[in-house]
């Protein structure tokens, strides 16, 4: 790599640098050298400080050495301490630097760079993780990352690593952690004198190293945002050791950026940030992002689980999306077990980007656990088969944030999810799971339901006289139960079979043939269908419904079976693997009919495992395909639209009642409040609309299938009508697939099938964050209110190029055509015009986002027009070129409108529906 080489930095002058410039020191951020009683003030050590020094076997890299000292991370509770030395890179990976290795990798994809020394930008994380693998083969290192599949976009972005791993033991290139960034640049942090920023950069990114620090680095602190290693997790409070922050993705598969960009004020660059304006998940890729690399092991790496704790014993996955889709037949399916060696539950949903093993603490033990039919909670007891003794049942959502609903009974075992022919979920269970051996025990023992719906029980009924724990079905009167007896009650009898011999873990399929899985001890009647002697639990045996032995498959060669269940899909068993010692370190799946084993998870102890996959759902003469119906969102590639899948979802569920829905960007998202409109109503803005998705969306789907639409307001903004169609519609609603399938079925014009908004809401899961943001607010975004700034911000130069201005023109010329098009369609459009701030007055733009005030004055003045022309049109202006009374008080920032903002518009929007549906 070419690169600027610093002056080798002495301990004594790091020291002299520490004490003149204030170094390590921050409101959000200060290094310590003692964690304890002086956590969060400043307290360096004359003695103990990092140590700077120019890497002279790595070119273009510093050498940091911590030495002992802690540094503290977001708002400061969290302190992390680096005992390893490691390698930062002086500035960011240039296009120079990228092109140059990524051209000899068979992925190699031409970058968009102005010049080769500018900062490489519009990558993603997966991108920057394989430039630095190609990076250390190129220099003879090892590579520190790894993964099973890799999977890219039209552009030949990668936008996932399927089983993405990072060897800590390794000596080689990588991106730093967020601990190691900050490290390095709490050390001379100083964005007023060291960056790149909105105040003298004119908004566009500069070649490295104009401002380097007085340590060596450049450009820490603005020009691009930077990738770090890191999963974004919560900041807790709590001391971490060679901290890799979180161990699995959030929901949106969020990484920890780093450094600010030329698009904020040096004021605004904060240490303690971890975030862009919009979350920046792993696929994305923007204009003003890069990466620096680091080098260097990382002895003692330490992730946080999804409670904050430390991950004490992390559980590899072996088997990822794409082969479960292969297997099940859609990547629709969550596997649930317990962590022994922890004590917690834990789950993986193959759905997600990049699965990963989540755990969740819960404050009582979790055993049997047993995900709900929606695939979004999860049942559990805190007593096991075959231990007699106190057990309860409680149910969760599948997430660290759902709360715990007991059973209030004396005694519950072993919960089976139940839906009823009617679609009633109830929970079948026991109230007694120990030893079945003795009769008059087992018959003193009953089975029962009880329904389980709002996050609440109903009242349980008895339904069976014995502990049938293996599985009931209601339809069959069949029953099945197996701790020390296989147990069976059929056509109103109860029967033991197997000849009376010890058998373990029954499980009843779920395909309605009541076939009956079990382990035995190695039994004579095993044996003799099997055709050789095998030891316990060396093979899973099947019986049909009349109890004849159908399978014996074998255990894989030194392992035992335990835990064994049904899968909803033909043929399969999820099932944990023992070996010689007597520990659970697998979880696979085993194919009753071929005996194929398929590795799932490996750890150390793990047990009861649960495999949900989603039912398939009629359509037609066949099936919903359940990996394209209504998928409106991509965990892959979701380039931070999954806000649009939610409104898709919020839309089909309220459809028929709808009679108001407002489309446009982040600026309806956050301004719109359907709670002030008299009429049912959906705000459907989110962050990136613009007028060719917000056409899209009308033409395609609110028009065709809001039969009670009344009123489509429709968000101008005159700063954001200069977009390419085919790029935006690209990145809105051309990635993910419900789109095209909705496209392959003409949108469902001819009416929409019976059971598709089931399949959409099964696609598109609300998270108790969703819920919370979106769903209860019928789509507005509350945001506080901060004020318009001081200064407005200008994103863009107002002079159009003439590519530009040829795209502005036809989105004009194409909002035009749709309202003279729904002319007779009996419902009215609104045009409607967000405030931004009233200091764009004082400037040549119109707004954030550029075009000039005279040509947007002229816009204006024509939509102003149009409602001349069709009186089922009308401008609503709420900007007025910034001659508005929308108040600091109403007001996030420059361009959108708090809570109390979106209330006076939302208002005045409702009187003027009232005034022109007269």
């Amino acid at each position: 790599m070419k690169s600027r080489l610093p002056l080798l930095f002495t301990l004594n002058s790091a020291i002299l640098a520490l004490a003149l410039l204030g170094a390590c020191s921050n409101s959000q951020m200060e290094c310590v050298e003692d964690p304890g009683e002086n956590a969060g003030i400043l307290a360096v050590d004359s003695v103990k400080v990092p140590v700077i020094s120019v890497d002279s076997l790595r070119p273009g890299m510093m050498r940091v050495a911590p030495n002992g000292v802690y540094v503290l991370l977001g708002d400061g509770r969290m302190r992390v301490k680096l005992d390893y030395d490691y390698s930062l890179g002086i500035h960011e990976v240039t296009c120079g630097e990228f092109d140059a290795v990524a051209r000899e990798e068979d992925w190699y994809f031409v970058l968009d760079c102005a010049q080769d020394d500018l900062p490489v930008t519009n990558v993603t994380y997966y991108d920057a993780v394989l430039f630095a693998n190609a990076y250390s083969k190129s220099l003879g290192y090892d590579t520190v990352y790894t993964y099973h599949r890799q999977l890219f976009n039209s552009s030949s972005h990668f936008v996932n690593l399927e089983g993405l791993a990072v060897r800590t033991d390794v000596d080689g290139f990588r991106l730093p952690t967020e601990a190691e960034w900050v490290m390095a640049a709490s050390l001379s942090w100083n964005p007023w004198r060291y960056s790149w920023n909105s105040s003298n950069s004119n908004y566009e990114i500069h070649a490295p190293c104009a401002f380097p620090d007085s340590l060596g680095f450049c450009d820490l602190a603005g020009n691009v945002l930077e990738l770090t290693n890191d999963w974004a997790g919560d900041i807790v409070d709590a001391t971490i050791a060679s901290s890799m922050g979180a161990l699995a993705g959030n929901t949106l598969l969020e990484k920890v950026v780093k450094g600010g960009s030329v698009y904020q004020s040096a004021n605004d660059m904060d240490l303690g940030g971890r975030k862009d304006v919009y979350p920046v998940q792993a696929s994305a890729f923007s204009s003003y992002m890069g990466f620096r690399l680091a080098f260097g092991k990382i002895p003692h790496a330490t992730w946080l689980d999804a409670g904050g704790d430390v991950a004490l014993n992390p559980v590899t996955l072996k088997t990822f999306s794409s082969d479960i889709r292969q297997k099940m037949g859609t990547v629709h399916s969550k596997l649930a077990f317990r962590n022994d060696k922890s004590g917690n539950l834990a789950y993986v949903d193959f759905y997600g980007g990049m699965p990963g093993v989540v755990e969740i603490p819960d404050s009582v033990p979790v055993y049997h656990p047993e995900i709900s039919p929606d695939g979004n909670k999860v049942a559990f007891c805190t007593g096991m088969e075959g231990v007699g003794g106190p057990s309860s049942v409680y149910v969760r959502s599948l997430n660290a944030a759902g709360r715990l609903v007991k059973l209030d009974v004396e005694n519950a075992a072993i919960p089976r999810w139940y839906v009823s022919e009617y679609g009633d979920t109830s929970i079948v269970y026991v109230d007694n799971a120990g030893d079945n051996s003795n009769d008059a025990d087992f018959f003193a023992s009953g089975t029962w339901m009880v329904p389980f719906s709002n996050e609440q029980f109903g009242k349980p009924e008895k339904i069976l006289v014995g502990a049938y724990h293996g599985g009931v079905s209601l339809a069959d009167r069949y029953a099945v139960s197996g701790a020390r007896r296989l147990r069976v009650h059929r056509n109103g009898k109860d029967e033991i079979w197997y000849g009376g011999a010890q058998a373990c873990n029954a499980s009843l399929s779920k395909d309605g043939n009541n076939q009956t899985l079990f382990l035995d001890f190695g039994g004579d009647v095993g044996r003799a269908f099997a055709n050789e002697k095998y030891g316990v639990h060396e093979r899973l045996l099947v019986v049909d419904s009349t109890g004849k032995l159908i399978h014996a498959i074998p255990a894989p060669k030194g392992y035992s079976f335990d835990h064994p269940e049904w899968v909803d899909r033909d043929n399969w068993v999820v099932t944990a693997l023992v070996n010689a010692k007597g520990e659970h370190v697998k979880l696979v799946l085993v194919n009753v009919l071929d005996s194929s084993v398929v590795d799932l998870v490996e750890g150390e102890e793990l047990w009861h495992p649960n495999l949900w996959v989603m039912s398939e759902v009629p359509f037609g003469d066949g099936y919903f395909d359940l990996d394209s119906a209504g998928m409106y969102w991509d965990p892959i590639y979701q380039g931070g639209l999954r806000t649009v899948g939610l409104k898709m979802r919020m839309f089909w569920d309220m459809h028929d009642s709808l009679e108001v829905i407002a489309v446009g960007s982040s600026r309806t998202e956050s301004g719109f409040d359907p709670a002030y409109i008299s009429k049912q109503a959906l705000n459907f803005g989110y962050p990136g609309g613009d007028i060719w998705a917000g056409l899209y969306l009308m033409e395609n789907y609110f028009v065709p299938h809001t039969r009670n639409l009344k009123y489509l307001i429709f968000e101008i903004s005159y700063d954001l009508m200069n977009q390419s169609l085919n790029a935006r519609n690209q990145t809105a609603l051309g990635q993910a697939s419900g789109y095209f399938y909705d496209k392959n079925h003409n949108f469902w014009k001819d009416g929409v099938p019976e059971n598709f908004v089931r399949v959409v809401d099964a696609n598109v899961p609300y998270t108790s964050e969703d819920s919370l943001l979106y769903v209860s607010t019928r789509g507005l975004l509350k945001k506080e209110s901060h004020g318009w700034g001081d200064e407005p911000i200008i994103d863009r130069d107002s002079i159009m190029r003439e590519g530009e201005y040829r795209r502005f023109m036809k989105s004009i010329d194409s909002l035009t055509a749709f309202i003279d098009s729904t002319q007779d369609k009996g419902f009215k459009i609104v045009g409607l015009i967000f405030p931004q701030s009233p200091e764009y007055a004082n400037t040549g733009s119109y707004g954030r986002h550029g075009v000039s005030r005279s040509l947007a004055m002229k816009v204006a003045a024509y939509f102003d027009s149009l409602a001349n022309v069709y009186p089922h049109f009308v401008l609503m202006d709420e900007n007025k070129f910034g001659a508005h009374d929308y108040t600091d008080a109403m007001t996030n920032d420059c361009d959108h409108l708090s809570v109390a903002g979106a209330k006076q518009l939302s208002v005045r929007l409702d009187s003027l529906l009232n005034v022109i549906s007269r």
